[in-house]
């Protein structure tokens, strides 16, 4: 039983209280780098972080950021699905694969990687503007 579920038993008003919250928080915050380092050896086996995005864009003559959108709104998508049909597993695994903590996790590690492309976007894009006027 996880602390935060122990907490609403001994806590039982019914609202997520400030302590609650933070387990919460530690929780996803954990299992997200967790994700994001197991993933990262999955698609991105080299030093380039951005690999894929890069790759894709590339291929679908797209800015890398817009991959990075357009994956991290498939995983939206899927959670919003699961909401709105009220048909999900509150867990990170399930005997199917991913309960909805890990999508949500996945989502998030998605915005960060979209914050990366952007990043690097944005340096590249500063460089070649100070190249053109020097």
């Amino acid at each position: 039983m996880s602390r935060l579920y122990q907490g609403r038993l001994h806590g039982g008003a019914g609202i997520m209280t400030p302590d609650q919250f933070e387990i919460l928080r530690d929780e996803f915050l954990v299992r997200e780098a967790r994700i994001l380092d197991w993933k990262r050896d999955e698609y991105s086996p080299d030093e380039d972080r951005l690999q894929n995005f890069r790759e894709v864009a590339e291929f679908s003559g797209r800015q890398m950021s817009e991959v990075a959108l357009i994956w991290l709104l498939k995983h939206i998508q899927s959670i919003s699905l699961a909401v709105q049909s009220k048909k999900y597993a509150w867990t990170w695994e399930t005997e199917g694969g991913e309960g909805l903590k890990q999508r949500i996790a996945d989502a998030r590690n998605y915005l960060l990687l979209l914050a990366a492309c952007l990043e690097e976007e944005t340096v590249k894009a500063e460089t070649e503007i100070k190249k053109e006027s020097d």
